[in-house]
């Protein structure tokens, strides 16, 4: 007599949001853009939406989807846009077009926003993976600060106060990612995502009776 099996198939893997926040200072452009040279995952990098003016050497549809404040607004209605702020009479935001389009091609995808950009766009997406970059230490965090020589002391005081307030929802990431090391950090960031794929709510194996 003959056996019963099962058979079993596995799905493709759904894309992932990755949201990228972390402390001012803290490397996050310095950590993705490493994570660009060093993986073979055609990442889409979702590019945001701004009112102001291009300015010289920016591309449309690259560094920004830079449009008319009538129709940031226009988005803002239509529910467009997933999250959006204004910044010295600016308007910024996340289009929802970016993120469908990449679901559509299978696309694993980063963001970076701010703890309050993250918690509107996990609203609309709840399994999106959110990590959170930290120096490894309030001294080499300063220091790095410091060292970039852009802001005033002023200024410099407002980023310090921003990340007392950042610290306090640091539970409400999936991942803290310590950057002490570019090369490691940006490793660790490629371990998340392949660790995050070989999750079973991601990776579906489908079985049928024979």
């Amino acid at each position: 007599m003959e056996m019963e099996t099962s058979k079993y198939f596995i799905e493709e893997p759904k894309p992932l949001i990755l949201i990228i926040s972390g402390l001012s200072g803290s490397g996050k452009d310095t950590v993705i853009n490493r994570l660009k040279e060093i993986s073979t995952v055609d990442f889409h990098f979702v590019v945001t939406c701004n009112t102001r003016a291009k300015r010289e050497g920016e591309i449309e549809g690259k560094d920004y989807h830079f449009i008319s404040r009538k129709k940031f607004l226009e988005m803002i209605k239509n529910g467009e846009m997933l999250e959006h702020s204004e910044v010295y009479d600016d308007l910024k935001g996340v289009p929802r077009f970016e993120i469908e389009k990449a679901l559509q091609e299978g696309k694993d995808m980063i963001l970076r926003l701010d703890y309050q950009g993250m918690r509107k766009v996990k609203a609309v997406y709840p399994e999106a993976v959110t990590i959170f970059i930290i120096p490894p230490d309030a001294d080499k965090w300063l220091t790095r600060l410091r060292a970039r020589n852009t802001d005033s002391e002023e200024s410099l005081t407002v980023r310090i106060q921003t990340a007392v307030s950042e610290l306090e929802h640091i539970d409400d990431f999936d991942y803290v990612l310590v950057n002490d090391e570019i090369n490691h950090a940006a490793m660790d960031l490629l371990t998340i995502l392949r660790a995050e794929h070989m999750r079973s709510r991601n990776r579906k194996v489908v079985v049928s009776g024979k």
